[in-house]
C-alpha cells in the first residue's frame, strides 16, 4: 500500500512538472509567434471550407428576376420598367418607408426590387441577416437577400439530394409568385392563381432546367 502511495504522488509531481514546463514552453515569444501562424492558417482552412459550400445561383437567380422584374433591381409592383424611383440608391430603412406609403396609397403590393421583395419580406431578411437600416438597398444587397430566400426555400437539401427538383421548385413557387408550382393538380400555374395579382410566367420545363445549373462551387 505503501508502495502505492508513492508511486501516485511520484506521477502527480511529474505531471506538475511537465505542465508547468509546457506552459513556459508556450508563452515563448517565438513558440507564440508559431500559435500566432497556426490560427492565422486555421483561419483560412475554415474560409476555404465555407467557400468550398458556397452555391452557383446565378443561372436560377436570371430565371426569377426575369419573370418577377425583367431584370430591373429598381421595379416595383406594376411598374417592372421604372427608373424614376431609385431603390438602389436607397437605404433599407428608406425602402421600407416608401413600401409603406405605397401600401397606404391604395396599391395591392409593396413588391421592389430585381426579386420583388414584399415589405414583411424584407423586413424578415433584415432581422435574419442582421442588416442595418442605414445599409443601401443596391444590387450587391438585393442578390444577398435573394440567396438568403433560395436557403430558407430549400436549395441546400436539394442540392444534397434531400429533396427532389420538383419540391424546391414547389417551395420557390411560394415565395416567387411568378413561378409554376410543379406539383399537384396545374402544375404549370402559380401557387397565388386565383388570387387575382398573380400567374406563373415561366414553364415548368424552363424551371427545372435553370434549377438544374445550381451547384456547388
Amino acid at each position: 500500500m505503501r508502495y502505492k502511495r508513492t508511486l501516485y504522488k511520484t506521477i502527480v509531481r511529474r505531471f506538475k512538472k511537465q505542465r508547468k514546463y509546457a506552459s513556459r514552453l508556450l508563452l515563448k515569444p517565438a513558440n507564440l509567434a508559431v500559435l500566432f501562424v497556426l490560427g492565422i492558417a486555421g483561419s483560412f482552412i475554415l474560409l476555404s471550407m465555407q467557400k468550398a459550400q458556397q452555391l452557383y445561383t446565378s443561372e436560377l437567380l436570371n430565371t426569377i428576376a426575369k419573370v418577377e422584374s425583367k431584370y430591373n433591381y429598381n421595379a416595383y409592383f406594376g411598374n417592372s420598367a421604372n427608373t424614376s424611383v431609385q431603390f438602389t440608391a436607397m437605404t433599407v430603412d428608406e425602402v421600407l418607408a416608401w413600401q409603406a406609403q405605397f401600401v397606404a396609397q391604395g396599391n395591392a403590393s409593396s413588391a421592389v426590387g430585381r426579386y420583388q421583395f414584399i415589405d414583411s419580406t424584407l423586413r424578415g431578411l433584415v432581422t435574419q441577416l442582421n442588416i442595418a437600416g442605414t445599409e443601401v438597398f443596391d444590387e450587391a444587397l438585393q442578390d444577398k437577400l435573394a440567396v438568403a430566400l433560395l436557403e430558407r426555400r430549400g436549395i441546400r437539401d436539394y442540392v444534397d439530394s434531400k429533396i427532389s427538383r420538383e419540391e424546391f421548385a414547389h417551395n420557390l413557387s411560394k415565395e416567387w409568385a411568378a413561378l409554376p408550382k410543379t406539383i399537384g393538380e396545374n402544375p404549370e400555374q402559380s401557387y397565388y392563381a386565383g388570387d387575382g395579382l398573380n400567374k406563373a410566367q415561366v414553364s415548368v420545363d424552363e424551371m427545372f432546367a435553370s434549377i438544374a445549373t445550381v451547384r456547388k462551387l
